[in-house]
């Protein structure tokens, strides 16, 4: 049976996967390390994996303008980034650096579209916990952007803070 590195059992993406599938998977990830302040990914760059955090923690940010970077979010032991690599050739929408000293477990789409062939069951375990996780993230991103816009308008006075346009319906 594979070596299966302690971290994998914990993370949400593979709670559902037997301990026979978490053998299989084992070996088609790729450790990676990063020293603090290490960039993983730039925005722009071509996007082919997904990262599962070991040790460390990973700040991921958006370029705002010049020198400015807009924190997004941070990830840390049990946590993974970068899935929409699995799915499409878009760029990266976002920069990923290691904040401390990190281990990364690589999955590359290539071995992902495996996974599909020749693990398809466990495929479909792997993308129902993907697609509950894409909501739960897209729910926060639509409250950010909530905010964003409101903070927008308190800021040009198009509104104030006691008086809000998000109750009434558009027509």
């Amino acid at each position: 049976m594979a070596n299966i590195p302690d971290i994998l059992p914990k993370v949400v993406l593979f709670q559902d996967l037997e301990a026979d599938s978490m053998a299989n998977l084992a070996p088609l990830l790729i450790a990676k390390k990063f020293a603090a302040g290490s960039l993983i990914f730039r925005e722009m760059d071509d996007s082919d994996a997904l990262y599962i955090v070991e040790r460390g923690t990973v700040v991921v940010s958006k370029h705002v303008s010049g020198d400015v970077e807009m924190v997004l979010t941070r990830f840390e032991v049990g946590d993974f980034f970068g899935e929409m690599g699995l799915f499409d050739n878009a760029p990266r929408s976002a920069s990923a650096s290691a904040e401390t000293d990190t281990v990364l477990w690589r999955l590359d789409r290539s071995v992902f579209h495996d996974i599909f062939s020749y693990h398809p069951e466990m495929a479909a375990k792997i993308c129902y916990r993907l697609v509950t996780i894409f909501i739960e993230r897209l729910r926060v991103t639509n409250e950010q952007s909530r905010d964003a816009i409101r903070w927008a308008l308190e800021a040009t006075g198009y509104i104030s803070g006691a008086q809000s346009l998000f109750g009434r319906k558009s027509t």
